[in-house]
């Protein structure tokens, strides 16, 4: 085929393109020939599919018209809402490298509740550079770090992953800023601390997530049609979503879950006793932020004596083969509770390895208490860890009437916003969020209403009783009231 034919064709046949890109890429000199052809110059210029296609080899985008749709889209506010593993991310961090890498001196900012949830779509960029050598020569050394990638001068471009913390976001001036999972980033967060760094004219605002809250700016942006470019795609639209995943979804999930994560729809859910709206009030995150003193701990071996202030409080919930046990620490400072430690051992853990965690985690927090679960075989490890020499543990028989005394305190805790918790354990606020209640039949009219808590069938919360018991363990005794003579 001729030079001109070839190029020509190029330019113009995206399946084409498609079928060529991977030995361009890796012929370096070859691809660089073809960029100088002034056809290639403008259609890369112009179109981040051609780009993302060409340089970053996507060969499946060429049959994704609603990932096409969302890649090219360029309006100054946009809010794409899709199903779990539709690809936003993924086409972000294409919009991002084609920015990045066709538009001088632009800076871009990827910001999500943690930076372990930002760095998933910088990721696909970082990986993406480093796959292409002629990308990878762009990038500036010293300069680019594990979180930011920074391009040689005659680009100048900077892209930048951060978590939503306050202190981490000063000092920014971007083009474009991407809230990735914005619907676990507080409305207020995103309102006040990251709009307001638009400064620039002709900035731009993308927000992205699955639904969760119906009061955030996510849900408001999404009505929104006259000030924001809206995408909707359910996980089943997606070229990347399998229909054998699908089926896995639909078998494991609720109905709620499958309507609120593969259709991409807001969904209220009947009796729930913790909505998803005041559970989205207490996600944190600072104790997502790496360098925060007060950042979450995954692991008792890397604690930092600065983190281990305040008091701290336990709960233990024991399982084995058909449910988990789960360890929570939360830490107490200025009346704030704070999940910061949690540790789910595999289902089948033996009982004296969850004692010897135990115990570990009580010689570096100093627990002030521990609660267990003491129904079934908690009574005999309640017993066991009180003789290793654990003071001020409780172990408390879960009845019905109990987990609505410590459910209802989990509750009072989040409504007064004294609880944080991790933005992204998505695990723990699922099971949060699943809890359900029913009224319990009173023996006499006169007799006060108890609560019933169920999970749906298949699932767990371990996690969450495991929270409640260490919340529990950190409410004030009430002060005793003695009465006064009356003479």
């Amino acid at each position: 085929m001729e030079k001109d034919e070839f190029l020509n064709r190029l330019v113009t046949d995206l399946n084409y393109t498609a079928s060529v890109a991977e030995m361009l890429i890796a012929r370096p000199k070859a691809l660089r020939e073809v960029l100088r052809d002034e056809r290639i110059k403008k259609k890369i210029l112009e179109d981040p599919v051609f780009f993302a296609v060409l340089m970053c080899n996507d060969k499946w985008l060429v049959s994704a018209p609603d990932h096409q749709k969302l890649l090219k889209d360029m309006h100054p506010r946009q809010v794409a809402v899709c199903g779990r593993g539709w690809g936003k991310s993924l086409v972000f961090s294409r919009k991002n490298l084609w920015l990045i890498y066709t538009k001088p001196k632009i800076e871009s900012l990827i910001i999500s509740s943690t930076q372990r949830q930002s760095m998933i779509m910088f990721d696909y960029c970082y990986f993406t550079i480093q796959s292409n050598p002629l990308m990878r020569d762009m990038i500036k050394r010293p300069g680019t770090t594990r979180t930011t990638i920074r391009l040689k001068t005659s680009l100048g471009g900077r892209l930048v992953a951060l978590p939503c913390s306050p202190n981490k976001l000063r000092g920014f001036h971007p083009d474009w800023v991407f809230c990735d999972e914005a619907s676990i980033i507080p409305s207020d967060m995103i309102t006040s601390e990251i709009m307001p760094m638009l400064t620039k004219p002709n900035s731009h605002f993308v927000m992205s997530g699955t639904p969760k809250s119906f009061d955030h700016i996510l849900r408001r942006a999404f009505l929104e049609l006259k000030r924001y470019s809206i995408h909707h795609y359910p996980s089943y639209n997606s070229p990347l979503v399998s229909k054998e995943q699908l089926s896995e979804w639909q078998q494991d999930m609720t109905k709620e879950e499958w309507t609120r994560e593969v259709e991409a729809k807001w969904i209220e859910i009947a009796n729930v006793f913790f909505p998803i709206d005041l559970i989205i009030t207490s996600l944190d995150p600072e104790l997502g932020d790496p360098d925060s003193p007060n950042r979450y701990i995954p692991d008792l071996e890397g604690i930092q004596p600065k983190q281990l202030t305040g008091a701290f409080y336990a709960g233990l919930d024991m399982g084995k083969q058909i449910d988990h046990s789960v360890l929570a620490v939360i830490q107490k400072t200025d009346n704030k509770r704070r999940l910061v430690y949690k540790n789910q051992f595999p289902l089948g853990t033996p009982y004296p390895s969850v004692i010897a965690h135990v115990t570990k985690a009580n010689q570096t927090f100093q627990f002030t208490k521990l609660c267990i679960d003491k129904t079934g075989v908690g009574d005999a490890i309640t017993d066991e860890i009180k003789q290793i020499g654990i003071e001020n543990t409780e172990g408390i028989f879960l009845t019905d009437r109990w987990k609505e005394e410590i459910f209802t305190y989990l509750k009072l805790l989040m409504e007064q916003k004294r609880l944080s918790i991790l933005p992204d354990d998505t695990q723990l606020i699922t099971q949060i969020n699943e809890q359900r209640y029913e009224y319990l039949k009173p023996k006499t009219a006169q007799e006060r209403i108890h609560l019933k808590f169920t999970h749906p069938p298949k699932r767990h919360d371990d996690q969450l009783f495991a929270l409640a018991l260490a919340c529990y363990a950190s409410k004030e005794e009430e002060p005793k009231t003695t009465l006064k003579k009356a003479y």
